[in-house]
C-alpha cells in the first residue's frame, strides 16, 4: 500500500553541499529528516556514520546530495544495506548493494 507519509531519513552533508539542491531532493522524495550529519570525512568513514545514524533514527533512506551515480565498488554502497540511499541523481533502494567482484576475488 502506498501511502503519502514522508520517509523518515538522514541527511549526509558534505561543507561543498548545494543547499538548493539538497531541499529539492528532500522535497522530489517527500523526506521527513530526522537527524543531519555534517562531515567532510572520507567516504569510507562518511558511508559508515550515515549507516549509524540510519540505525539509530529508524530512518528509512539516507540522502547524500553531493553523489552522483555510484561506482560498483564505491564505500557507499554499504548504506544500502541499512536503509535507502539517495543521491543527486539516482535513488538505491535497501538491500540493493552490487559490486562486479567479490571481496575474495584478486
Amino acid at each position: 500500500m502506498k501511502t503519502d507519509a514522508p520517509t523518515r531519513a538522514v541527511a549526509l552533508l558534505h561543507s561543498t553541499h548545494d543547499p538548493a539542491a539538497y531541499e529539492a531532493l528532500t522535497q522530489k522524495h517527500q523526506l521527513n529528516i530526522v537527524y543531519t550529519v555534517h562531515t567532510d570525512a572520507t567516504a569510507v568513514l562518511a558511508a559508515l556514520i550515515a549507516v549509524q545514524h540510519a540505525l539509530e533514527h529508524a530512518a528509512d533512506a539516507v540522502v547524500v546530495p553531493h553523489l552522483d551515480d555510484l561506482e560498483p565498488n564505491t564505500p557507499w554502497w554499504v548504506i544500502t544495506q541499512a536503509a535507502d540511499l539517495i543521491t543527486a541523481t539516482q535513488q538505491y533502494p535497501w538491500a540493493s548493494a552490487i559490486t562486479t567482484r567479490t571481496r575474495y576475488e584478486r
